[in-house]
């Protein structure tokens, strides 16, 4: 009679995530500096330096000056 063993062997799991704790995100507003502290961001806080730099930019005087929107009421 053959017996198969590992078909009964437990697997151990594997660690996941490291066992560290990190701080709270910033929360962003209008008077958030976008230079890095070292901190956590929230999710939008990526957006904070495209955004300005879209501005310096002039990015939504050209759009308005290339593409024209026609609205039919």
């Amino acid at each position: 009679m053959v017996i198969n063993q590992s078909k009964h062997t437990r697997r151990l799991p594997v660690p996941q995530g490291s066992g560290k704790s990190y701080s709270e995100p910033n929360k962003i507003a209008a008077n958030t500096l976008f230079d890095f502290s070292g901190k956590n961001l929230t999710p939008y806080g990526g957006l904070l330096p495209v955004a300005t730099m879209l501005e310096k930019l002039g990015f939504k005087k050209l759009v308005e000056e290339t593409l024209s929107v026609h609205r039919i009421p």
